[in-house]
């Protein structure tokens, strides 16, 4: 489903307006240029990585001319062929329905091959999710790629000197311009690079966001907060990359949880999927938010008595905001039913929502 894609040329009347149905006719793919729409797909099949998979000119027009697979919700004014001007619009559509499509076509072949391998591993030093960058000699060493304009004299010099003080192992908090360090002992590597905003600079592996930030500094807060609760137990963090190098599920739609997080507590592994998002797009049926339970299935599946897996969304929207929005289609939502699936509130929450997590996962496991 694609929605809102206009939705900040309509304004507000139209974008509450009832969901309009429809489909990519003849009369829309006649003006694509599917040599183009094919080229993106290859483009975008090379920056996954995904060189086993082959995709033929003619499966783009056999795709979009076969409309079982799909559904738009978009104002009906939008698919009228009256204006040249909504060419671009249509085949901003297609192409993000050849993406969609594609990706779930890939992930659904690989869990069905690695479904029939799957198991617990541990993490090596040179798991994918250590993030790593091509050095001067042609080897791959631990690390952060920046690119910034060379012109840009101050941030360069910011740059390394922000190098040469982690080099040092001398880690204390830096920022400048929206890019600040974090160092939180628990996780697996230090620091963190975090950006608020974009435009600065261009960084390889994506830094944190603000969400992302926020729950790193809040786990680390309350773990310096709360010795009591950590005492007889261990806590590990991991930053999970996407793209093919972190861990994924086909099951919730190739879903890439931002962090893992360990608990070691009672004799058991406690490994919880944390993910910190926006929830006013999403639904309260969406496979995200579903896979709580989908987790568990994967741990009965698994049949390690000594291991328990979770998974926590945490809303960077405010119960509020999320209520609003998804007034039409669940106007008597309460705050419980998303609690009950594993979501809890960064701003709502902001001095209990790490708690929630972290009692919740050691309440949730099964006894042995």
């Amino acid at each position: 489903k694609i929605k809102a894609m206009t939705s900040t040329e309509l304004g507000d009347v139209e974008a509450d307006a009832e969901k309009h149905r429809a489909k990519l006719a003849d009369v829309h793919t006649a003006f694509l240029d599917l040599d183009r729409l094919w080229f993106e797909l290859e483009r975008f099949k090379t920056e996954r990585g995904w060189h086993n998979l082959s995709v033929s000119r003619t499966c783009v027009r056999q795709l979009l001319t076969d409309t079982t697979w799909y559904q738009l919700l978009i104002p009906q004014s939008q698919m009228v062929a009256d204006s040249f001007d909504k060419v671009r619009l249509w085949d901003q559509i297609a192409l993000a329905l050849l993406k969609k499509y594609t990706e779930r076509y890939y992930t659904f072949r690989k869990d069905h091959w690695e479904k029939r391998h799957l198991e617990y591993a541990e993490v090596a030093a040179d798991d994918d999710n250590f993030p790593t960058v091509r050095e001067g000699s042609g080897e791959y060493g631990y690390g952060y790629q920046i690119a910034v304009d060379k012109s840009k004299e101050e941030i360069v010099a910011k740059l390394e000197k922000l190098k040469a003080t982690i080099e040092s192992g001398d880690l204390k908090p830096w920022a400048f311009r929206g890019l600040r360090t974090l160092s939180f002992g628990q996780h697996l590597y230090t620091p963190l690079l975090a950006l608020d905003g974009a435009g600065l600079v261009e960084i390889t592996p994506a830094p944190l966001n603000r969400g992302e930030r926020r729950f790193v500094e809040d786990l680390k807060a309350y773990c310096e907060g709360n010795p009591e609760f950590l005492e007889g137990k261990e806590l590990y963090l991991l930053r999970n990359l996407s793209r093919g190098r972190g861990i994924g599920f086909f099951e919730a739609g190739n879903f890439h949880p931002d962090f893992i997080l360990w608990l070691l507590a009672g004799g058991r592994q406690h490994v919880t999927f944390v993910d910190p998002k926006g929830l006013v797009r999403l639904g309260l049926d969406n496979e995200k938010i579903r896979f709580h339970k989908t987790i568990k299935e994967i741990e009965e599946r698994l049949g390690d008595p000594d291991m328990a897996l979770n998974s926590y969304i945490v809303s960077v929207s405010s119960f509020q905001e999320i209520k609003n929005r998804w007034k039409q289609d669940k106007p008597d939502l309460a705050k419980s039913d998303l609690t009950a699936r594993n979501v809890v509130f960064q701003k709502d929450d902001r001095d209990s929502y790490i708690d929630a997590v972290l009692r919740g996962v050691v309440g949730s496991s099964r006894s042995r």
